[in-house]
């Protein structure tokens, strides 16, 4: 390795720690195939917040994985890309902090997502996957009982 590289471990954050962006949201926690986000819509739970709508589905396959949408109606490429951007980080957090759980959940940002104070998106995020914890507990979307895989 050359004397002036970095490895991806090695490269600092802008505090000047090592930065663990990535590291904690492997390509084993995303929701990647149409088929997968399709599933979570159909038989998952939606919530609504004022930022973010949430579809939450109980996984028994998986640890839980994460997917995110940002229709053209948000705005340009730039301005959809960064509300992905901001709802990935928000959940790479929450796993961190151990709330991941064995849900799948798909991520629609809303207009705000990409423009509003970072607290006040966080907060309504954490309220969408508590209200949505508790529903997916017994139930689907279509008021039938929850999938048992």
């Amino acid at each position: 390795m050359a004397a002036g590289s970095l490895r991806r471990a090695d490269a600092k954050g802008v505090d000047g720690l090592p930065s663990d962006r990535r590291l904690d949201f492997p390509a084993s926690a995303r929701l990647k195939r149409r088929a997968d986000y399709q599933k979570v819509y159909k038989h998952g739970v939606r919530v609504t917040g004022r930022h973010v709508v949430l579809f939450l589905l109980q996984s028994r396959e998986h640890e839980g994985r994460f997917g995110v949408t940002a229709s053209r109606r948000i705005g340009g490429a730039v301005v959809r890309s960064r509300a992905k951007q901001r709802l990935r980080e928000l959940y790479r957090l929450q796993l961190r902090d151990g709330a991941g759980g064995a849900h799948d959940i798909v991520a629609n940002a809303r207009r705000s997502s990409a423009t509003a104070p970072w607290s006040e998106l966080e907060e309504d995020f954490k309220r969408c996957l508590r209200r949505g914890r508790l529903l997916t507990a017994g139930h689907r979307r279509d008021g039938a009982p929850a999938m048992k895989e």
